[in-house]
């Protein structure tokens, strides 16, 4: 895939530990013996070199606004390699699933929001909120940096200390005047119906994330209800279901304008 060996000054590479259309994301050690993550893009996953180049921008724009928010993965460095035909940045790395912040090299995987679903089937409204108001919080301060995201979705939320942070922040773009001008990127059943490019459009991809995590469904299955809803109706999580309909809204003039808005109404929850 890559044009020659990988490498990264002053760090092992350990392992593989995931892998996307567009590269890879290492395990890896530095020169004192912590633990990073690394992703490798690769100029052969593009067509040409637009997109490439495109990619590069936006990491470069999110490094330093990834360090000034809890709510982001902190990118910690970013290298380019022209004749290996790849740029890297290095990231924290993310609890392992099963032991935190105890990392098994041999064993590692990451604790994202996907796989915590996919084991607890649904999360309870009152950890429902508390996710979403940290997640709304860090998306408004995204687009406060003119900055939008465009792939949220649940494989994309890791762990650190126990704390939800965006991650894979590659198609992070600006935010465009016109609504057509940003590139049709992400991931199917998470796109807002107008296409990427505006907070609205991120607002709404955070929406069917909830969706997944209070529901237990697949976003594709919105806006069904389990159907111990109908047995058990708990005013509090009929509540979140109603700030998940407004941001999954299909009229963006109808959905939150904004994570700030989206914010202010799940923080009328009283959830003990």
């Amino acid at each position: 895939m890559a044009g020659g060996p990988l490498s990264v000054p002053d760090h092992a590479l350990v392992r593989c530990i995931g892998e996307g259309a567009y590269g890879q994301v290492w395990l890896a050690s530095d020169i004192i013996g912590t633990f990073q993550a690394v992703k490798f893009v690769y100029r052969s996953a593009f067509a040409n070199a637009v997109p490439f180049d495109r990619e590069f921008r936006g990491i470069q724009r999110f490094t330093p606004i990834s360090r000034l928010h809890p709510g982001f993965v902190h990118i910690l460095h970013v290298g380019r390699s022209e004749p290996r035909g790849y740029f890297y940045y290095i990231m924290e790395l993310g609890d392992d699933e099963n032991q935190g912040q105890k990392i098994v090299p041999e064993t590692y995987a990451a604790k994202t929001l996907a796989n915590m679903i996919r084991k607890r089937g649904k999360l309870p409204v009152g950890e429902c909120v508390d996710l979403a108001l940290q997640l709304t919080e860090a998306l408004d301060f995204l687009h406060q940096h003119r900055l939008i995201h465009r792939d949220i979705k649940p494989s994309n939320i890791i762990f650190v200390n126990g704390s939800p942070k965006f991650a894979d922040v590659g198609l992070v773009t600006k935010i465009e005047s016109k609504p057509r001008a940003v590139t049709y990127l992400g991931t199917e059943g998470y796109i807002a119906p107008e296409g990427p490019g505006t907070p609205a459009a991120d607002v709404f991809n955070l929406g069917k994330v909830l969706y997944e995590a209070s529901m237990g469904k697949d976003r594709l299955q919105f806006p069904d209800l389990p159907t111990t809803v109908f047995e058990n109706t708990d005013p509090q999580f009929l509540r979140l279901n109603e700030i998940i309909l407004k941001a999954c809204e299909l009229n963006p003039q109808a959905r939150y304008q904004s994570a700030a808005e989206m914010h202010q109404d799940l923080s009328t929850f009283a959830v003990k």
